[in-house]
């Protein structure tokens, strides 16, 4: 059954600042936010800018404020948010570009501290083989599937209060790295991450970069085993 929303968007551009802008169009019970962003895009506001790539919750590039909620709007059903008015907002903690697009270069940079690359032994490199076990590729599979969408950033409180706080992501991908067995460089990286400004001391455990994840990674566990690595 189709029947009639409106997509309340909040804009931005350098010249104009911030805006709020309204949009009305017909949907269906399998359209999503993306899906709808597009239509409006093509069919209403070709001015309107937002990211979106794969369409499945794989390249994390459509990360936006759902309602108030840091979601992926190719993963978003219009008709699960129950409501015929849906607030669209760019992510919190970033800076603005436009519209719905925001600067992650600031995860990338700290992202790039913690050596994000398994550094193999000496005689790995000189040809010999070295196998993952089962259980360690058990314990490491889900804190490996983060894609870099910015939602546990934009959901993050410490993020909000301390820019250079590594963030829920890079320390989530910090203990994916230090942990397995493979690598070489784990004291290194707990040189960098050991920190009660930047670091796993300053989180506070909230628990809100858990909830918004759309891969189900729990950096908020995450950053609790690496203190338990620190305290080791």
């Amino acid at each position: 059954m189709n029947y009639d929303v409106t997509l309340k968007i909040k804009r931005y551009s350098k010249e104009k600042g911030s805006w709020w802008q309204e949009y009305r169009l017909t949907v269906d019970r399998f359209t999503t936010v993306v899906e709808a962003l597009r239509r409006i895009k093509t069919e209403q506001d070709p001015t309107l800018s937002f990211r979106a790539s794969c369409h499945m919750a794989v390249c994390g590039s459509c990360g936006m404020k759902i309602n108030g909620k840091p979601k992926l709007a190719c993963k978003t059903l219009i008709a699960n948010e129950g409501k015929k008015e849906i607030i669209i907002e760019p992510m919190d903690n970033f800076p603005v570009i436009k519209d719905l697009i925001v600067d992650l270069n600031s995860v990338y940079k700290k992202m790039n501290k913690i050596i994000p690359r398994v550094s193999p032994p000496e005689e790995v490199l000189q040809g010999k083989e070295t196998r993952l076990k089962p259980e360690d590729q058990k314990e490491l599979w889900s804190f490996a599937q983060c894609i870099i969408c910015g939602l546990c950033y934009s959901a993050c409180p410490v993020v909000e209060t301390n820019k250079d706080f590594l963030g829920p992501a890079v320390l989530a991908m910090t203990y994916r790295f230090s942990a397995d067995p493979r690598d070489t460089l784990d004291k290194k990286r707990m040189e960098i991450v050991d920190n009660a400004i930047i670091g796993i001391w300053d989180c506070r455990v909230a628990g809100s970069c858990s909830v918004v994840c759309p891969r189900n990674v729990d950096p908020s566990l995450a950053i609790q085993k690496l203190k338990e690595m620190s305290m080791k």
